[in-house]
């Protein structure tokens, strides 16, 4: 099946993201892949509209033109009828998705989108249309139609970071089509939600779209949080031609609401340094050095303050503005260059549970001490940060022949500038007296908590700069009807200058250069036309300046690097509606930043540190019959520090051997719809994680879990349905974001009602 683009021509089989063609008129190929497609296509078995809408098969970044499924990598897709079915609202809904993927608690003041991805970070690795999403928000769905995720280092394609690997979300832009589409929802422990998405055709030239979201929502079953936001993203795509499209295009989105820093982890034990039972853990709540999970607490308890100047809020604001300009040089070549500006403001004064205490809040707390006569700190900041990026990426994409080979061939330039500036004041200490609370029964009001515990309340702030020139290019090579070749790298060349004020007024300004080189081959074996082996290798590098902070301990070294090798195999079955994938992987970090001991004479903390992750990764995807869609994923992962450097602290050695926190051993993830007739469909999704630990020491961890969703819609005409959600089935108590400091319990259950008009 073909669509007609908006200039009249015939472009490539279908493309399916989530259900919905992304064969769209005029959109730029940052959205979907739509380069030139001659006669020198890869030889790939194309998955066209029998896959159910549960499949992708290309990616929405310019820069990665081949099919995913001659991608010598793993690559997940959330697809738009998925997000649809599941009422997915957020970035990290959307991910659970996804197997091994876990998501980091806010910290420090820091609290938005912080996805780990195979135990690695990638905070700094989320995407939207293969242009870095920085800030630290809550990233909502109403504008985005899939969401892409490429497992292992893919710093040759995207930059710094993606040791884990990279997340990229696809906007909803102009297609060739007019239609409206609303929905309004309804939740359970009360809330709303409306969204707007307006497409117009005005001529076979110019085309519109605009998306409008409103939601205030409380989280079920936790006291006192909430989510309000609003956004608006209008985008129009201009034919200037046959040969050159122009989209311009703007996002905004607002949040205001109460954040969560969770409950504090019983007591832990500490690691042994003596030569007797060096790196054993001892003591702890349990007297006998058994890892802890989070207090057990009703899962209702929130420890901030809800009235008053000081009250915890969240205010966020992002502002992102696009001018993308595509031009068909020839048959053969397509050239793209995308320009963004983005500007993210966030205030928040947060709670964070700290210090457990005896009821007479004595910090020491006797083994098997009963949890419902603890106390608890509230360590209390508000922090204000200011992010902003402007980005100019040129691509180029051919497909050409040379004799017996076929060449999809990318190359391109990036320039990019940010600035972040941060100011925190600490308002309240976890150990004075008016700063704590009962853990069992907390008291949320107190109008002028935050003035105390400090002698003063200067604040401290930092300010960063930095500038990015990266080239790139790629080639993946077909020889024949059974093999391919790839090779990509890139180069980039940052500059960073940070400076921070201490509460005192001290100033400390550093300055950091650095140049990062990135490359990954691979091989693609297909024995036959419906199936793919491969084999690839790929680098990494995390600098130092990655978040964009810089410290002494930190600036003069020079990025860590980490390298992968997946094997897999990708097959299309039964007729080709569905797809399976599996893969072995490991990632190995080799010179991780490592303090040292101070007695040793060495800079205070050095490259030295060796951290390796291996695993296991399946997928399925696709529709089983006409009625029957399914996507699934598995991820096993074993994850182990193996040396932390020359002379390390004691603390640090006793670390060899443990396993790397948010790094669950056994994860999956599973979504199912039928259609029992054509207007009544059901489906329903599990979603497991193991035991995990949240720290290095392997001290704290957070339980296993299973959690169940289930979904019914009924199509009551052509234009108009509804859709029930019921999330938590089992009323499971279980952490949806965590590390060492708390843990994030995750909503109860609930429900939502969605009515949902299509003109």
């Amino acid at each position: 099946m073909k669509h007609a683009d908006a200039r009249g021509a015939l472009k490539g089989p279908l493309q399916l993201g989530m259900g919905v063609a992304s064969a769209m008129v005029g959109v730029p190929a940052y959205a979907q892949q739509a380069a030139s497609t001659s006669e020198l296509e890869l030889p790939t078995v194309q998955v066209q509209d029998n896959t159910g809408g549960f499949v992708a098969t290309t990616t929405g970044v310019a820069r990665l033109p081949v099919p995913i499924f001659d991608m010598p990598q793993q690559v997940n897709v959330v697809t738009e009828k998925v997000l649809q079915q599941q009422n997915d609202t957020t970035l990290e809904q959307a991910l659970r998705n996804v197997s091994g993927i876990t998501f980091s608690a806010g910290e420090g003041g820091n609290q938005g989108d912080a996805p780990i991805i195979r135990g690695f970070s990638a905070r700094g690795d989320i995407f939207r249309d293969g242009i870095r999403d920085t800030g630290w928000y809550t990233r909502d769905m109403f504008n985005i139609e899939a969401v892409e995720v490429f497992m292992g280092p893919s710093s040759f394609a995207f930059g710094r970071g993606s040791t884990g690997g990279v997340i990229n979300m696809v906007s909803k832009l102009p297609k060739d089509a007019t239609f409206v589409e609303g929905d309004v929802t309804g939740y359970s422990q009360g809330g709303w939600r409306a969204t707007l998405d307006a497409n117009a055709k005005v001529n076979d030239n110019l085309f519109g779209r605009i998306n409008l979201m409103g939601q205030n929502v409380d989280t079920a079953d936790r006291n006192n949080v909430n989510s309000e936001r609003w956004g608006i993203a209008p985008s129009v795509t201009f034919n200037l031609n046959d040969k050159t499209t122009v989209t311009a295009s703007y996002y905004y989105q607002h949040e205001s609401g109460v954040p969560d820093y969770g409950v504090p982890y019983l007591p832990s034990p500490s690691l042994s340094t003596s030569a007797a039972n060096f790196g054993q853990p001892t003591g702890g709540y349990y007297g006998n050095g058994q890892a802890t999970a989070p207090v057990p607490v009703p899962r209702s308890n929130w420890y901030g303050v809800t009235n008053g100047p000081f009250a915890d809020q969240v205010t966020t604001d992002t502002n992102m503005a696009t001018l993308y300009i595509e031009h068909e040089l020839n048959d053969f070549v397509t050239l793209s260059n995308g320009t963004r500006y983005t500007a993210n403001d966030r205030n928040v004064i947060v709670t964070a549970p700290r210090s457990l205490g005896t009821a007479s809040n004595n910090t020491t707390v006797p083994s098997l001490y009963p949890v419902q006569s603890m106390t608890i700190g509230m360590q209390r900041f508000n922090t204000i940060t200011d992010n902003t990026q402007l980005s100019n990426i040129t691509d180029m994409v051919a497909k050409f022949e040379t004799g017996i080979f076929k060449h999809t061939l990318n190359a391109g330039m990036e320039l990019t500038k940010e600035t972040r500036d941060q100011q925190r004041t600490n308002l309240c200490s976890p150990t004075a007296a008016q700063c704590r609370t009962s853990l069992w029964a907390p008291s949320n009001y107190s109008p002028n908590l935050g003035v105390g515990g400090f002698a003063n309340y200067a604040p401290t702030s930092n300010n960063t700069d930095m500038t990015d020139v990266a080239f790139y290019g790629g080639n993946q090579i077909a020889i024949g009807d059974h093999w391919q070749v790839m090779g990509g790298f890139r180069w980039d060349m940052a500059d960073t200058t940070y400076q921070s004020v201490a509460a005192n007024g001290a100033v400390t300004t550093l300055d950091n250069s650095e140049s990062l080189f990135n490359y990954r081959f691979g091989v693609v074996y297909s024995p036959i036309q419906t199936v793919n082996l491969y084999v690839t290798y790929g680098t990494s590098s995390n600098p130092s300046s990655e978040y964009g902070v810089l410290d002494t301990g930190t600036v003069t070294l020079a990025p860590e690097s980490n390298n992968t090798w997946e094997a897999g195999v990708k097959a299309e079955v039964l007729d080709g509606r569905v797809v399976l994938t599996g893969a072995v992987f490991q990632t190995t970090k080799t010179n991780t930043r490592v303090p040292t001991d101070p007695v040793a004479g060495l800079p205070p903390q050095v490259l030295g540190g060796e951290q390796r992750v291996r695993g296991i990764s399946l997928g399925a995807g696709g529709a089983l019959t006409e009625q029957w869609d399914l996507t699934l994923s598995y991820t096993y992962m074993q994850t182990d520090v193996l040396s932390v450097g020359p002379a390390p602290t004691l603390a640090n050695l006793a670390t060899v051997g443990k396993e790397l926190p948010n790094a669950p051993p056994n994860s999956f993830s599973m979504w199912t719809s039928y259609d029992i007739t054509p207007q009544l469909t059901i489906a329903g999704g599990a979603t497991f994680n193991d035991d995990t630990f949240a720290n290095v020491q392997n001290t704290v961890y957070v339980p296993s879990y299973w959690n169940f969703d289930a979904m019914a819609s009924y199509q009551f005409t052509k234009n108009f349905q509804v859709q029930l959600n019921v999330y938590n089935l089992t009323n499971e108590l279980y952490y949806a974001q965590y590390y060492g400091g708390h843990a994030v319990p995750a909503a109860g259950r609930y429900a939502t009602l969605t009515a949902r008009a299509t003109f």
